[in-house]
């Protein structure tokens, strides 16, 4: 019988047992698990891994920089299960290696993620997908709109703070108020205030006016 080597690395002792009860029901797994960078780098695996999974939001070094050494070797294989969002720090892992980038509150279709991984395949979760593809038709990657901030400043984008401007994808992404509030954190009174700043800053008075500046200024 073929064993297939997995590692965890998850600081959460409450969240590793919840991945490892997942797993636990495949009997052709081995599984390793550390609860930090650290104690990865200090006490490797004795056997070459056929996938390490792991959190970016590590105590101590962070998942990307275990990233940053753990994709020295080519044929290596890692995925991404985390509650951080940010654009930098998903398109961080991605380009150090790693084959998906999924929410930890997908563990449903976890052992289906992890047998396209290991057939070669990647698995993005559909919103850090669209974060993706919204990336590439941002301001930056528009020369006749990213290199114009008179432009910016005249559409009113220049002035957004940038949880405003990440709401205000957010909302072009199709997610409701109620959704944001959950995903930062926060009140749904906040996000509804937020959200006014937003059509305020950008002067419009409707969600179809403020899509349609946010088009024209390139962001989807």
């Amino acid at each position: 019988m073929n064993v297939t080597h997995i590692g965890i690395i998850e600081d959460n002792p409450d969240y590793l047992d919840s991945l490892v009860g997942v797993l636990k029901t495949r009997d052709t797994l081995a599984i390793s698990t550390w609860n930090s960078a650290e104690t990865f780098d200090s006490n490797p695996p004795k056997q070459e891994l056929q996938l390490l999974i792991l959190d970016i939001g590590l105590p101590g070094a962070s998942g990307i920089d275990v990233l940053k050494k753990y994709h020295t070797v080519d044929v290596r294989k890692s995925l991404v299960i985390s509650s951080l969002q940010t654009d930098d720090v998903i398109f961080a892992a991605i380009k150090l290696g790693a084959s998906g980038y999924i929410w930890k509150s997908e563990l449903d279709s976890l052992w289906e993620t992890i047998q396209t991984i290991l057939e070669g395949g990647s698995v993005i979760s559909p919103s850090i997908a669209t974060k993706v593809l919204l990336a590439f038709r941002k301001p930056e990657n528009n020369p006749s709109l990213g290199s114009n901030p008179k432009k910016e400043k005249e559409l009113g984008l220049e002035v957004l703070s940038p949880r405003e401007r990440q709401i205000l994808e957010l909302i072009i992404e199709g997610d409701t108020p109620q959704q944001i509030a959950q995903l930062f954190g926060t009140t749904l009174g906040t996000v509804r205030q937020q959200i006014k700043t937003i059509y305020k800053k950008l002067q419009v008075n409707t969600r179809v006016q403020m899509l349609k500046k946010a088009r024209v200024f390139g962001i989807f």
